[in-house]
């Protein structure tokens, strides 16, 4: 690996413990927690997985940019892009799946009758919810697909 891409993926890191610290505080790696509120709800949310949502997120748009620019050219930044890109997608399902089970346990029992929530597996909140997530998931798929085809382009041997 060349010097130029060690000082980006140095630079990139510390990006993002920069942008871990200014949202999240100084005890962003440690087991302390951070509340949520949602519709009267709380979610208490380790800071180490949003930190490593973060990293994530700057990862794949740093090289997303970077390979961009450069046209699939960049070998190291195709492949650091393709490794944050299913990094990401995994960050999708974990994400939905979390939101899944929030819709389950929301339902609320009044005068003997269970109250549906709003995130109802058949409520149209729930199906927009889901097409927007698998929608991305998609993107996500065909981006690492497209990637990992210019770089075969790229760099295929000549026989």
């Amino acid at each position: 690996m060349k010097r130029k891409e060690i000082f980006w993926l140095i630079a990139t890191f510390g990006i993002s413990i920069i942008i871990c610290l200014i949202l999240l505080g100084l005890n962003c790696f440690s087991s302390s927690t951070t509340d949520i509120n949602v519709h009267d709800t709380y979610f208490v949310v380790e800071k180490s997985e949003l930190s490593l949502l973060i990293i994530k997120l700057t990862f794949f748009f740093v090289y997303l940019i970077r390979m961009l620019k450069r046209k699939f050219k960049n070998l190291t930044a195709n492949l650091i892009f393709m490794i944050a890109n299913v990094f990401m997608n995994f960050s999708v399902v974990g994400l939905f799946s979390l939101i899944k089970s929030f819709a389950r346990s929301t339902g609320v029992i009044e005068n003997n009758m269970e109250k549906n929530s709003m995130l109802d597996s058949g409520s149209t909140e729930y199906i927009i919810l889901w097409l927007t997530f698998l929608m991305f998931q998609i993107f996500l798929l065909i981006s690492l697909g497209y990637t990992g085809f210019k770089t075969g382009l790229n760099y295929k041997k000549n026989g």
